[in-house]
């Protein structure tokens, strides 16, 4: 008889186990979900119509640079709109720009004894500000 008892006992402590730890996650300990990170998309900014270009070359601001924004076929410099030159910070500021459209800026420079250059940006990414990297 003892024995029998043991045995139920035991099979009534393994099933309570078994029904307490049947979702155990380890990282869940107080009952509150994981924590889960969303990556958003970008999306265009419904108020921004200028586009603020900085060109610098060797990480310092180029002055008296010219710098065309064109449309943006496929990610790909298309036909010119606007050619303007930097002021002497390196930045000139394109305006009248529709949200969400997608134009392409670009400058072209060749360094002294160096091969000339063409950064480009395109897409509607633009309102954050646009940013041509020359290396020297």
């Amino acid at each position: 008889m003892p024995k029998r008892i043991l045995l139920i006992a035991f099979a009534v402590t393994a099933i309570a186990l078994a029904a307490c730890n049947s979702g155990y996650n380890p990282e869940d300990l107080y009952g509150t979900p994981a924590p889960t990170a969303t990556t958003s998309t970008a999306t265009p900014n419904p108020v921004v119509s200028a586009a603020v270009v900085t060109v610098y070359v060797s990480s310092s601001p180029l002055p008296n640079q010219s710098v065309t924004m064109s449309t943006d076929v496929n990610g790909s410099v298309g036909s010119t709109i606007l050619t303007q030159t930097t002021d002497s910070t390196g930045t000139t500021t394109f305006t009248n720009l529709a949200p969400g459209a997608n134009y392409c800026f670009y400058t072209k420079y060749t360094p002294p004894g160096g091969l000339m250059q063409e950064p480009q940006q395109c897409g509607f990414l633009w309102f954050n500000g646009v940013t041509l990297y020359i290396n020297n």
